[in-house]
């Protein structure tokens, strides 16, 4: 009998897993190449920071992206000095690292509250949509962070000194989830050190504040190269809250419309989980990763991420507890209708996220490493393009308006678009040869009738590609 109990369980861990590897696959199977607006940056950041060795030491990047934390570029430096392939990082191994994230955190939890609850970790990751859109955005440094983020909580639990390497990991890897799990890690350590009745119990906290000073120090010394863009002017936009960027991501309205139902179970295990402990890490990130939403600070849309990552465990649990208080058969069929329910709405919102540009842009920008010298200029008259052509020609100059190497002023802008020939000809002065316009259609969806007159002007000359636009007026 329980044998057939131990294959049973390990056929549902199987399908749960296929059916995570299948969310999170379809898209490289369906589109061909990937989602997100950040994909082009990440390739470039991925290219540039693997120009500079031993890692830690920048590469040949450009101004804006020293602000970049230089934890995650350490890894990739590595492996592309190994020789593996950029595309690699921004295609099937950004597909299986979300479902490497979810297995982790099931292990962890099955190891704190036994395997079914692991097992359902896995669940809630396949029915949360915020977790997904995490995903097709690429936000490659928010689920680095967070692999190191539960390793260390982990390894903090256990009080031993893999903790100082994970946590590390975890501040120089990306801001905002280094900043929730050191504000997690500082509130467990004081609640811990206010029950602590013995002598021994205050040694072991005090060893525990030696820890985290350790795992700060470390943290911030590997953003020495880059402090400034790094951490000093991130911090002055963090402390200055009334004009926090809200961040490129849905808001909580969003998913607390149609994730409702996994958000209902998760917050009920959270409540139910104080029974059995108080303080812990897992609790703290919740109620931190809440309080920087309600404040809005910088990105705040964002925390959404992380508040939805630490409420996994919370909503397997919740599901679990529900499950054995059911003891008649009909509420066990609606907790089943329920994640069906929640199934089917995660399920109508993912072929919702597509990528971020059109087969023909992307295709284009593909072309431009065969077509163009590596010192080509190349100005692209909008900031949707401009991405993935940052991404597919990083040893070009990209020129766009109000993103990377801006060059010009709103107003110049305006000019070089809008205006006359003779402010084109002021304008490209600036520039050197060769220089080409990729024209994609996004430029001509945004500006209509106007995009017409600009793209006849003598300055630009026709190429064999239908993108590419050879400009002639530099001195």
């Amino acid at each position: 009998m329980r044998s057939r109990f131990i294959a049973a369980e390990k056929g549902a861990l199987v399908v749960i897993v296929i059916a995570l590897l299948a969310k999170f696959f379809w898209p490289l199977v369906h589109f061909g190449w990937p989602l997100g607006y950040d994909a082009g940056i990440y390739r470039y950041l991925f290219t540039q920071h693997a120009t500079g060795f031993p890692p830690f030491w920048i590469g040949d990047i450009e101004a804006w992206a020293r602000s970049q934390p230089p934890g995650l570029f350490f890894f990739t430096t590595i492996l592309l000095r190994f020789g593996v392939p950029v595309d690699w990082l921004i295609g099937w191994v950004w597909n299986l690292f979300p479902v490497v994230l979810a297995g982790t955190l099931a292990w962890i939890m099955s190891k704190r509250e036994g395997k079914e609850v692991g097992m359902l970790v896995i669940v809630s990751a396949f029915l949360s949509i915020a977790y997904y859109d995490g995903f097709a955005a690429m936000y490659w440094k928010t689920y680095a962070s967070l692999f190191f983020c539960v390793l260390a909580f982990y390894s903090l639990e256990k009080r031993s000194l893999w903790a100082i390497l994970f946590g590390s990991l975890v501040i120089m890897t990306h801001h905002q989830t280094g900043l929730l799990f050191g504000a997690a890690v500082a509130t467990w350590w004081f609640t811990g050190m206010l029950r602590s009745k013995s002598g021994a119990d205050r040694r072991q906290w005090m060893m525990m504040l030696g820890i985290g000073t350790g795992i700060l120090a470390i943290g911030l010394l590997t953003y020495l190269p880059v402090w400034q863009s790094a951490i000093a002017d991130n911090l002055a936009l963090l402390l200055n809250s009334s004009g926090a960027h809200s961040g490129n991501f849905p808001p909580p309205e969003f998913y607390l419309r149609w994730e409702a139902i996994l958000l209902l179970f998760a917050a009920y295990g959270f409540l139910i989980s104080f029974r059995r402990e108080s303080g812990s890490l897992w609790q703290c990130a919740v109620l931190w990763a809440v309080i920087f939403i309600s404040l809005h600070l910088l990105f705040y849309r964002r925390f959404f991420l992380q508040l939805d990552f630490f409420l996994l465990p919370f909503a397997a649990s919740g599901i679990h507890d529900l499950w054995k208080r059911a003891r008649y058969p009909a509420l066990k069929i609606i907790i089943i209708l329920l994640l069906v329910a929640q199934a089917a709405l995660t399920l109508s919102v993912l072929p919702l996220r597509t990528p971020y540009v059109d087969t023909e842009t992307f295709a284009a920008a593909l072309r431009l490493k065969s077509e163009l010298p590596v010192n080509a200029t190349i100005i692209v008259p909008e900031n949707v393009s401009a991405v993935v052509v940052r991404g597919w020609a990083p040893d070009a100059r990209v020129v766009a308006p109000g993103i990377f190497e801006s060059l010009w002023s709103y107003d110049q802008w305006k000019s070089f678009i809008l205006g006359t020939h003779k402010d084109r000809l002021s304008l490209l002065k600036s520039l050197q040869p060769p220089t080409v316009l990729f024209v994609a259609p996004a430029f001509r969806s945004f500006y209509g009738p106007a995009a017409e007159p600009f793209l006849a002007d003598s300055c630009f000359q026709k190429t064999d590609d239908p993108f590419l636009l050879r400009v002639t007026c530099i001195p």
